[in-house]
């Protein structure tokens, strides 16, 4: 382990974190707020313990893939730990492990919330709480490899560890291009939905916090109801950013290229396309059938693909009580949750890629059963899917389920809690995923005990840096007590 730079890294995390905290500032000054003194508590707590972290002179340039998870791990448990700050010390959210919960739920983009009235927090918190999410959809440490080389050698090893997805590829020959290109495209779209929000009627302010949420699928809103008192023009504008959001942003590269055919023809994004359709034509009948449909067929539509695409690309907004919805509707919308966006895109879930690679390896399998002499291969994007990338996913989907199944019984501990409930809850948590179903979320996430709390945090980063940096990170906190448990054994 190469501590020293692992901890030069931070102290920059740390300063980038205070240092995104100039905006929220800048709003509590438009708008005469006194909360620009919290913020400033915070910016000059993290320069105190960052810089001299940053200062600090590696022995070695050695940086290896362990190093690479660790490092991703700590940094997003950092940023929880420092985001939760000025919810805390200016009293909106006056419990710590409430506050971090906040952050934590924003930096993954999961937007689940413990406030019982959005509406009652400042311009400055609100427009905090939903910058997290923008930091956090695209990656602060991408972020950071966009801005210097401050990584070095390690920058692969930490963009593969934080990236979301199966794979992680380089766009442009350079690690820092890459992560450059992919920050541009997502400035670029997030500030066009800002703009097509305000010509929709939207302020400025509500523009920034609705495409913050979208972009980042993250789901935070400004108002207690979600998007269900926007307009059918405003809510499709926010379907179509949401969508975008949920595709691999290396395509965009290729369109950007005038390669646009071969990005229609990835196999993900004809996957994820499909999904969607079908989720949202089959949420359109379910609801015609139960009688529950709107006025019209166009904004029935709006509202299915509204929740459908919601749903699937884990942004989480709601645009009405999806509980009233039919049992079917809301089974669909789970399911279509737990697939989640493509690799590489700001989506939660298991990820469009994992599940048809899953499905692909599933059938060849029955098939080798059936004819044992048969060679078959698992094709995807027309190459050939290795064996190991194969297990990789089966992996993957093993320590996904241990750790779901782990969460619920640990929630369902609670002697108030149902098992539908705490299904809903795991569920949104480690998805990424702010739709609350059944009774999730409807007191308040600041209800549940302090260790069902806690769940949900390690639930939450799980979901957004997909498992591996967090079980490495406890491995590594864990490896002293493991080494001397050893020593004392082989002694006795």
């Amino acid at each position: 382990m190469n501590w020293k730079r692992i901890l030069k890294i931070l102290g920059f995390i740390m300063l980038v974190t205070g240092a995104f905290m100039i905006l929220p500032m800048i709003v509590a000054f438009i708008y005469h707020e006194k909360d620009w003194v919290y913020f400033l508590i915070t910016i000059a707590g993290l320069a105190v313990i960052g810089t001299p972290l940053y200062l600090i002179k590696p022995d070695s340039q050695n940086f290896f893939s362990k190093d690479g998870f660790l490092i991703v791990a700590l940094a997003w448990i950092v940023m929880g730990l420092a985001g939760a700050v000025p919810f805390c010390i200016s009293g909106l959210i006056p419990d710590y492990i409430n506050a971090v919960f906040e952050a934590v739920s924003g930096f993954t983009t999961s937007g689940i919330s413990i406030l019982p009235d959005i509406e009652a927090a400042s311009h400055s918190l609100l427009f905090w709480r939903s910058l997290t999410h923008w930091i956090g959809g695209m990656g602060v440490l991408v972020f950071v490899l966009a801005l210097l080389p401050v990584a070095g050698g390690a920058s692969m090893f930490i963009m593969r560890a934080e990236a979301p997805g199966p794979t992680t590829d380089k766009v442009v020959p350079k690690i820092s291009e890459t992560a450059k290109f992919l920050y541009i495209a997502y400035l670029v779209l997030t500030v066009a939905e800002i703009i097509s929000l305000v010509i929709a009627g939207l302020s400025v302010f509500q523009a920034c916090i609705i495409s913050f949420g979208t972009m980042a699928t993250g789901g935070f809103s400004f108002l207690n109801t979600s998007l269900a008192t926007f307009t059918i023009a405003q809510k499709v504008i926010v379907i179509i950013f949401m969508f975008l959001a949920g595709v691999n942003f290396s395509l965009f590269f290729l369109v950007v290229t005038k390669k646009a055919k071969k990005a229609l023809a990835d196999t993900e994004f004809i996957w994820y396309a499909i999904i969607m359709a079908c989720t949202v034509a089959l949420l359109t009948v379910s609801l015609y059938i139960s009688g529950k449909q709107l006025a019209t067929f166009g904004e029935t539509l709006t509202e299915t693909a509204f929740a459908g695409v919601s749903a699937m690309t884990s942004t989480g907004f709601a645009s009405g009580d999806y509980n009233q919805w039919p049992l079917f509707s809301q089974g669909l919308m789970i399911l279509v949750m737990f697939i989640g966006g493509c690799a590489g895109s700001t989506g939660g879930g298991l990820k469009v890629s994992r599940v048809v690679i899953l499905m692909k390896s599933l059938r060849l399998y029955v098939k080798k059963k059936m004819h044992p002499r048969s060679v078959n291969v698992t094709f995807f994007n027309k190459q050939v899917i290795s064996d190991e990338v194969i297990k990789d996913i089966l992996i993957y989907f093993g320590m996904f389920i241990i750790i779901y199944a782990a969460s619920m019984l640990v929630v369902t501990t609670e002697e108030s809690m149902d098992f539908g409930t705490a299904f809903a809850s795991v569920s949104t948590a480690i998805n990424n995923n702010g739709i609350e179903f059944h009774n999730a979320g409807a007191l308040g996430f600041a209800n549940y005990a302090w260790w069902s709390r806690i769940v949900f945090i390690i639930d939450m980063l799980i979901g957004r840096l997909e498992i591996f940096p967090i079980v490495i990170l406890l491995g590594t906190i864990t490896s002293p007590v493991r080494k001397a448990y050893r020593k004392i054994k082989r002694k006795v």
